[in-house]
């Protein structure tokens, strides 16, 4: 089945045939970027920069749904929620320069693609910010600056600048907070949202409003908590200058009962935990900015410098942090709510941890305490990988074995099959080498001409491999309980292929005008399935340009 609107190309040549060309609306000359494919829980989002509004392709049914939501002028970055209902965007704005622009300044929107009937929010961020962080919870959102510099479209740039935004409340004049940060010379390269945290000991600690989401900046030598939900107060600045190579903080798990988080620098010494204690606000201190709170530094893992971290809870809800140092051969298990650890030798530079049995995407699979963890040393390319049993390792009683599993070829990446006991193991650059471990009897299998995978997925509950090459008009599926291998012949080369929770696949084939292939299965025929054409054109000579 094939839908074929008007193609934008032919508005655009009858446009510039009229006699009228000087009077057209301005929005037909714009600069024309496409945001997506953005994968979310059953649609697939696409953002356009030209004609302001989101396409939203509904996969729910067998029939797919073409719906839009209007946003500002010019988008230049968008994100989904860690529960892919949500869509973040950040538009840009435009200055009034030319016969049908108007003034409009840079905003935040919060499109929501499950409810056509709830419009989407605009919050006003003041300038073109081009990151988003958001907590997990979807309560908190900062808008930020990426390290990359100014772009051409601007001035002045701030690159310390955040847009603090509460999400539970509609916009306001104090909603979002604009603050910068303090600089020592470094600019953020990453920001961190913390889930809810109580502050032990701070105001109304026994209330669930007491709750708050914590911001971790990351910059070079430079680690800054701000207490996000007052956005207000001091931010407390951590300086993490060792007087030699730059500590770059890279990495930031939470363990939120006790108000901590753990820390993974390049160049630095140990895992460096922080602890959010309370602490009475100086005498004379101005309310309205004095904090409630203090950090205090502790330095885990024995001098190891750390190159992977992983979080876990355990059965009784104790959470455990992993930490690879391959400077002191040896990997390391903190006990997060006591700050004790065990280290167990390893001579490997394991880069790279994995946790088994890993959760479901998004929930999909509810995560169980795992049993098991995978290292594995990307960087330098080996051919084995390691596994150590979790169930009893906070026992001092027990002794603590890695397993070593030899592999016929390096490890070039290792991706974890949601909701399974398996990983998928990269044995070259090209993703055509390929071969899967099972974590149950730490066996593996290779898996033979696959091709190369240029875009791949996992079905939700992780039984399919789903894969495609950009120069064949074709999408390959593995089963991955029998590892058998079928094919689907398409009609166009595929850019990207996604699934979505209803283990839909969507085909994307790279066309500005919208082009796609809906599979239903990968187990369905070429005649179940729908092609979709020029649906980011749809209805646009009823819209017109806004």
């Amino acid at each position: 089945m094939r839908l074929h609107p008007i193609a934008i190309a032919l508005i655009l040549a009858t446009a510039a045939s009229c006699s009228w060309e000087d009077d057209r609306p301005v929005a037909w000359e714009r600069e024309r970027t496409v945001l997506g494919p953005i994968p979310l829980k059953t649609q697939v989002a696409y953002v356009d920069s030209a004609l302001d509004r989101v396409t939203l392709v509904d996969l729910e049914r067998d029939d797919a749904t073409i719906s839009h939501r209007n946003i500002g002028r010019r988008a230049i970055h968008a994100v989904p929620s860690t529960d892919r209902h949500v869509l973040f965007v950040i538009t840009r704005g435009e200055e009034a320069i030319k016969r049908g622009q108007i003034d409009e300044a840079p905003q935040f929107w919060v499109v929501d693609t499950q409810y056509a009937s709830v419009a989407p929010v605009a919050y006003a961020i003041g300038s073109p910010f081009d990151r988003i962080a958001v907590a997990p919870d979807n309560s908190t959102a900062i808008a930020y600056f990426s390290a990359a510099g100014p772009d051409a479209a601007g001035f002045f740039r701030n690159p310390n600048e955040l847009a603090v935004i509460d999400l539970t409340r509609p916009p306001g004049p104090d909603n979002p907070t604009l603050k910068t940060i303090r600089s020592f010379g470094s600019v953020p390269e990453g920001i961190v949202l913390s889930p809810p945290m109580v502050i032990r000991g701070a105001p109304g600690d026994m209330t669930d409003s007491a709750a708050r989401t914590f911001a971790f900046i990351l910059s070079s030598n430079n680690l800054t908590v701000l207490d996000a939900t007052h956005p207000t107060r001091r931010e407390i600045s951590i300086r993490l200058d060792l007087g030699g190579q730059p500590v770059i903080p890279r990495e930031v798990v939470f363990a939120p009962n006790t108000a901590s988080a753990y820390v993974r620098s390049d160049h630095a010494r140990d895992v460096l935990q922080v602890i959010l204690e309370a602490s009475t606000p100086a005498q004379g201190s101005e309310t309205a900015t004095a904090n409630d709170y203090r950090p205090q530094l502790a330095e885990l893992g024995a001098g190891g410098g750390p190159t992977d971290i992983a979080v876990y809870d355990d059965i009784n809800n104790r959470r455990y942090i992993l930490a690879a140092t391959p400077n002191t051969s040896e990997v390391v298990i903190i006990d997060a709510d006591t700050a004790q650890f065990r280290a167990v030798p390893l001579a490997d530079p394991i880069d790279r941890i994995l946790l088994f049995p890993a959760g479901g995407r998004d929930g999909s699979t509810p995560r169980t305490a795992p049993q098991k963890a995978l290292f594995a040393s990307i960087g330098a390319k080996l051919p084995r990988v390691h596994v150590l049993d979790l169930e009893h390792i906070n026992d001092p009683l027990t002794q603590a074995s890695i397993r070593k599993i030899t592999l016929d070829r390096a490890v070039r990446d290792v991706v974890p099959v949601p909701g399974r006991d398996l990983a998928m193991l990269v044995h070259d650059d090209a993703r055509t080498v390929l071969g899967l471990l099972d974590m149950s009897t730490e066996s593996t299998s290779p898996l033979l001409g696959v091709g190369k995978l240029d875009s791949y997925d996992f079905s939700p509950n992780g039984s399919y491999l789903i894969g495609a090459t950009s120069n064949v008009s074709r999408v390959g599926f593995i089963a991955l309980d029998n590892l058998h291998p079928t094919d689907f012949r398409l009609d166009d080369p595929p850019a990207r292929v996604l699934s979505s929770a209803n283990s839909k696949i969507f085909v994307d084939h790279g066309d500005p005008l919208g082009h796609a292939t809906i599979i239903p299965s990968p187990t369905a025929s070429r005649a179940e399935a729908l092609v979709l054409e020029g649906f980011l054109t749809a209805n646009l000579l009823d819209e017109g340009p806004r």
